[in-house]
């Protein structure tokens, strides 16, 4: 079989290629798929938050994002360590970023202003050590000219729209009033939001707390990544717990936020529905168009394959005659034939393991600035994949080997 091969190099190389191009297509985006879920929930969560905590009872009128919200009822607060037992859940390491709000409406030179009391960049401390969040990581999309205000400074950012009816840039001071009094403050920084956003101001929380003297936020926005929402109900426990359990254990918009309340204490826990399920969309029609290109690989392979094989067959159709004539069985051409492909498939299927790995790492490192790990897990899918386009390129020059009369080939 060996000098078979050697005798026909070319065709082999031919064979060779064909199969480590569509294996090594199929295992870069199997690779990409296996973290693009991830990658791509990161990328997004730049944009906003995807959660938020509210004071159990507080009522729910306005729609952000597929979140409704509204200021929290007379009397409802949560105190700003709530901020901290966020990291405290099962689904701590999905959280990724977080900011407490206290959000009131004044004045600032005279304009009526939204103005909220947050976190910029802070660092608390959590069961699992620091943890560094605020308004700058969890709004990582937002454009900054000048810089966040620094936490406890007489500092505030300004929205571009507010900034712009003021008259302002940063440097500037103006005049902020809230609860009836007034503050002098300097302009740190003015923040392109692309939306409300842009009409409001955003201060140190302290700040405004001193200013307003209330205690507490209104609310927490968090950053998490999840999964998108899950068409089917969950699982009744009593029934399918092994079910049940699976549908816990799987992030959820759902089940992170009822999982995460646990920790808080008289507060409660809303997915923003609209925003989890179109990031979830668009994962679920990427990993479909990565399954279609690799679909589209492997097909191509199977042709490229199979041209190779059939041109192959024709050119040996006298030894093939002859082999028969001498007494060889069907079964015993069949196996010639097979283990030659086999051998070019599994040494394409090896090289493609490698060649779409260094591609995957690649790609994903140019895409989300991480490279992808070597993913050992699918060699063996590799090489189911090499097997299968050797039977799929073999099965029709086989029929057609085996279809070979040797008193015609071998009389010429």
């Amino acid at each position: 079989m060996l000098a078979s091969l050697a005798a026909r190099r070319a065709r082999l190389g031919l064979a060779l290629v064909a199969v480590t191009l569509g294996v090594a297509v199929a295992i870069a985006l199997a690779t990409l798929a296996l973290q693009v879920g991830d990658d791509l929930a990161r990328t997004l969560r730049a944009a906003g938050p995807n959660f938020v905590v509210l004071p159990a009872g507080a009522s729910t009128a306005l729609d952000l994002g597929g979140a409704p919200i509204e200021p929290a009822r007379a009397g409802l607060a949560l105190p700003e360590s709530t901020t901290a037992l966020l990291k405290s859940s099962f689904w701590k390491n999905n959280v990724l970023a977080a900011a407490p709000e206290l959000s009131l409406t004044g004045s600032i030179n005279g304009a009526p202003a939204r103005i909220s009391g947050t976190w910029f960049d802070r660092e608390i401390a959590t069961a699992d050590g620091p943890w560094r969040t605020g308004l700058g990581r969890l709004r990582a999309g937002w454009q900054v000219e000048g810089r966040w205000p620094r936490e406890g400074a007489a500092e505030l950012a300004l929205g571009r729209e507010l900034a712009t009816t003021l008259g302002v840039a940063p440097g500037a001071r103006v005049r902020a009033t809230l609860g009836g009094r007034e503050d002098a403050w300097v302009v740190a920084g003015v923040v392109t939001a692309g939306g409300l956003e842009d009409r409001m101001a955003w201060a140190p929380l302290e700040r405004v707390q001193a200013l307003t003297a209330r205690a507490g936020v209104d609310r927490i926005w968090m950053s998490a990544l999840v999964r998108a929402p899950s068409k089917k109900p969950a699982p009744d426990p009593k029934r399918d717990p092994k079910g049940y359990e699976r549908y816990m254990c799987t992030s959820y918009p759902v089940v992170v936020a009822r999982v995460v309340a646990e920790n808080l204490a008289g507060a409660e826990v809303l997915p923003m529905t609209e925003v989890v399920t179109g990031e979830g969309e668009v994962v679920g029609r990427l990993n479909l168009l990565m399954l279609l290109l690799a679909l589209a690989a492997l097909t191509a392979s199977t042709l490229g394959l199979l041209s190779t094989t059939t041109a192959t067959v024709v050119e040996r159709a006298v030894e093939l005659g002859l082999m028969r004539a001498l007494g060889a069985s069907a079964g015993q051409i069949a196996v010639l034939l097979l283990g030659e492909t086999v051998l070019v498939s599994l040494a394409g299927g090896a090289l493609g393991f490698w060649l779409g790995a260094i591609a995957a790492v690649a790609i994903r490192g140019h895409t989300f600035g991480t490279a992808s790990p070597v993913q050992p897990l699918l060699l063996p899918l590799a090489l189911v994949l090499s097997l299968a386009l050797a039977f799929l390129g073999t099965l029709a020059p086989l029929r057609l080997a085996l279809r070979v009369d040797p008193a015609t080939v071998l009389r010429g």
